[in-house]
């Protein structure tokens, strides 16, 4: 099964919302106390502003115009750290007495309004106006610098902390994410066992106190009640299979007897018939009984060995040979020498007679086979017969088809074994078109030519 992406996959998903948590995290925080140093720049600044105002206030008071005009230009020129200053005195016909602001900006000096006001350059500077006792108008002004210097400062502290919190974010959660994958492919790593044949598979890491602990135990309880089904189904095949086959040839030796001890043509014809019917019935038993075992025993390594191929398609090739001398069917053998591989033996021969026997079956006199075997190892058995539908390649397979054209009997299950022989090896089983006749082809899982 292919492995999901990191956006499909559950923990790629976690490690991605931790790292979008992270970074929200961060920007909320920067967000609150940029406005508290905000807050408290512009009461700082609002007193500033007050208490020079207030100041100047008295002086025009105590000095008059011209003592004001001269406190102006004197703070003017002294230019204190972090911070500017701006003023600005007219009369009271609005005529710029003093200050660096050109013109009046847009506040009301009456009511003494303060806030922040945008000075024809862009600037924005926390001011307030009051009307002074002569008519005169007078406003001060601050620009922030020190607030907005300290704003950036912390900017580029959570920056370089937020980019530090999300890295260790990403990198915890990558690590965590993987060790919670590793141990979730363990229990698919199970189950796939399972599915290719090894029932004893387990999922390891069920002694743990978690939730993926308790998964594993789940897996595991659900195994073993799997093999223990499959023992109890395995278990009733083979009693019923002896329970039928041993009255059959029971019934079989008594037909036989009952053949010696008569003449009658008639009746020895009926009773021979019987008993071809019932060697009949053990075959289809038999065969029944092979394919479901040979499906039970899927990537169960018990009876493998290391097999010479070429040995035992040496040995078919002159049983069939001969065969074929008697039919009129032309048989060719390709084969190469000391192909091994890790196999049952019996299997294999069973496997291989198999589709020699439907190769024969599907070829009338002066047609041929071919039986060839190549490393890999690749099997391939060729007849010039007339083929086998595109529609039922896959369909011939399955038990019990005989497709028209088959020149002996048969139950249709020689295929449905040979294909399950090959998945217990780990082999696949495939039909081409041979242009004429039919091309069986057996060669490892996952090989395309």
């Amino acid at each position: 099964m292919t492995k999901p992406g990191l956006f499909r996959s559950v923990f790629g998903r976690v490690t991605i919302s931790a790292l979008l948590v992270s970074l929200l995290s961060t920007l909320a925080l920067f967000l609150v106390v940029q406005k508290i140093v905000e807050d408290h720049g512009r009461a700082m600044l609002a007193r500033e502003v007050d208490t020079d105002l207030a100041g100047l206030a008295d002086i025009h008071v105590s000095g008059g115009g011209t003592e004001l005009r001269d406190r102006i230009a004197d703070r003017l020129a002294f230019d204190q750290e972090g911070v500017r200053s701006w003023y600005l005195l007219t009369d009271a016909t609005g005529r710029r007495l003093a200050g660096n602001l050109a013109r009046w900006p847009v506040i009301a000096s009456d009511v003494s309004e303060a806030r922040l006001i945008t000075l024809p350059d862009g600037r924005h500077i926390f001011a307030r106006a009051t009307r002074l006792p002569d008519g005169a108008r007078l406003l001060v002004g601050r620009s922030d610098r020190r607030s907005q210097a300290l704003l950036a400062r912390l900017a580029t502290a959570f920056a370089v902390a937020g980019a530090g919190i999300a890295l260790l974010s990403l990198v915890a959660g990558h690590l965590a994410a993987r060790r919670l994958r590793a141990r979730v492919e363990t229990v698919n790593a199970a189950f796939a066992a399972v599915r290719a044949g090894r029932i004893a598979a387990r999922a390891p890491g069920a002694g743990s106190n978690d939730e993926l602990a308790e998964l594993a135990a789940n897996t595991n309880i659900m195994l073993d009640q799997v093999e223990r089904l499959v023992d109890a189904q395995r278990a009733v095949s083979d009693q019923t299979a002896h329970e039928i086959r041993t009255p059959l040839m029971h019934l079989d030796t008594r037909i036989l007897k009952a053949m010696d001890g008569t003449q009658d043509e008639a009746l020895l014809r009926t009773l021979d018939q019987s008993r071809a019917e019932i060697r009949g019935v053990v075959h289809l038993l038999d065969s029944l009984l092979d394919i479901a075992g040979t499906q039970a025993m899927r990537g169960d390594p018990r009876g493998m060995a290391e097999v010479d191929l070429s040995d035992i398609a040496e040995n078919l090739a002159d049983l069939y040979g001969a065969s074929a001398e008697e039919l009129g069917i032309g048989f060719h053998a390709r084969i190469a020498p000391g192909v091994r591989c890790r196999a049952d033996p019996m299997q294999m021969m069973r496997l291989m007679s198999n589709l020699l026997d439907n190769g024969f079956k599907y070829v009338s006199s002066g047609g041929s086979v071919l039986l060839e075997l190549g490393p890999g190892p690749r099997i391939v058995v060729q007849d010039d017969g007339h083929g086998i539908p595109r529609a039922d390649r896959e369909r011939v397979f399955e038990r019990y088809v005989r497709l028209d054209g088959a020149l002996g009997g048969g139950h249709g299950l020689g295929l449905s074994l040979a294909r399950a022989i090959a998945e217990r090896h780990q082999m696949s089983l495939h039909v081409e078109d041979a242009a004429p006749g039919a091309r069986f082809v057996l060669q490892p899982e996952g090989r395309d030519d």
